[in-house]
């Protein structure tokens, strides 16, 4: 389930970072942009075969990946994401990942879809609440692949 995996990352968990910068806001309300980057750490990731055996429709996996910035580790992306469709041509997963940061937690949910062969690139989740400095928060998480990793990039853009 590899590339589920590498999907997972993206949302998932929405959410982590390493190498750029997180803007500190006083509200979810003033607006900011979040640039984070997700890292796989694999012993806490667990890959669940509950469809027919192999890779298939409800397979699910289960992460808390590192969320970092300038290449320090801040936080985690927690969550999961299930297959919904799976062909020669097209992968779907619906995730949900909540990013815990020092100050407030921010919750993230979407559909990624692929072409198995081709991996997965990216994904556009939207972000539907938070906790702490993030209370109320809404808005979208953009989430870009780096190739041949287990790193995603992680735009949060909040209103």
């Amino acid at each position: 389930m590899s590339r589920t995996r590498r999907t997972a990352l993206a949302a998932a968990v929405l959410l982590a970072g390493a190498g750029t910068a997180l803007a500190v806001v006083p509200t979810a309300a003033a607006d900011p942009t979040l640039r984070l980057t997700t890292v796989a750490v694999p012993e806490r990731n667990t890959d669940l075969d509950l469809g027919a055996p192999g890779p298939s429709t409800g397979d699910t996996q289960v992460f808390a990946d590192d969320l970092r910035r300038d290449g320090r580790t801040v936080g985690t992306s927690t969550g999961s994401c299930t297959v919904a469709a799976l062909s020669e041509s097209r992968l779907v997963v619906a995730c949900t990942a909540t990013l815990t940061l020092p100050r407030g937690q921010i919750t993230t949910q979407g559909v990624a879809d692929e072409d198995p062969a081709a991996g997965p690139t990216g994904f556009t989740w939207a972000v539907t609440g938070g906790t702490g400095r993030y209370a109320g928060a809404g808005g979208e998480v953009v989430g870009t692949f780096r190739p041949d990793s287990d790193v995603v990039d992680l735009e949060v853009r909040l209103r």
